[in-house]
């Protein structure tokens, strides 16, 4: 099964790098993601990104959410795979790294975010529609 056949761009979630932690907080959860996009890309070059753990990884430090920039705690440059990608090879590349969010990018441009969440979502399908023939 191949990324491109269940990721989408109508789920990528992005903050600016000067947003507060909070302000991204807010985002995600109300598109319901567990990470958001962070644009302009304020160190170097690829994609950053800034998932729920680095939000908790900040208030387990006790920073204030309302006034910490995203680019305290956000990664830089983030792993990013095509849309050709098998699952599988996604999926160990989440295990090897320890990430549980991938950003999905042809040629430059971002076309998605994949979270395990999906990947278990879309394997899941996949086995019932081998299942029922």
């Amino acid at each position: 099964m191949i990324v491109r056949s269940f990721v989408t761009e109508r789920d990528i979630v992005a903050v600016r790098h000067d947003e507060t932690l909070s302000e991204a907080a807010k985002r995600m959860r109300a598109r319901r993601v567990g990470s958001a996009l962070v644009s302009p890309q304020p160190r170097g070059e690829g994609f950053g990104i800034i998932t729920e753990r680095d939000l908790l990884r900040a208030m387990v430090e006790g920073v204030d959410p309302g006034k910490t920039p995203v680019s305290a705690y956000m990664t830089s440059d983030a792993v990013a795979i095509t849309s050709e990608w098998h699952v599988v090879d996604a999926a160990r590349t989440m295990m090897e790294r320890g990430f549980r969010h991938l950003v999905v990018a042809d040629k430059g441009r971002v076309v998605g975010v994949l979270s395990i969440r999906d990947m278990v979502k879309a394997l899941l399908q996949d086995r019932e529609r081998m299942a029922a023939g």
